[in-house]
C-alpha cells in the first residue's frame, strides 16, 4: 500500500483525532507551514501495512535528511 484513498485518509484521521481525545487544535501558522513547506520537496507520507493494520509516517524532504547523519 503506497497511498491512502480519501476514504482511508478520513478513517486514519478519525482514529488519530479520537486518540487525541476528540479534538485537535491546529494554529493557522502550523497549517500554512504544512501546506506550503519552505523547501521545494515537502514531506511525503509513507503508508505501509503491518501485521495488524496500517502505519502512516512522514518522510522528511531530502535536504532535511542530510542533517540526520
Amino acid at each position: 500500500m503506497s497511498y491512502l484513498s480519501d476514504m482511508n485518509l478520513r478513517a486514519v484521521l478519525t482514529v488519530l483525532v479520537a486518540r487525541a481525545g476528540g479534538t485537535v487544535d491546529i494554529s493557522n501558522e502550523e497549517m500554512y507551514d504544512a501546506m506550503i513547506p519552505g523547501g521545494s520537496n515537502g514531506e511525503r507520507f509513507v503508508v505501509s501495512q503491518t501485521a495488524t493494520g496500517v502505519r502512516v509516517s512522514i518522510e522528511a524532504a531530502p535536504q532535511d535528511r542530510s542533517g540526520l547523519n
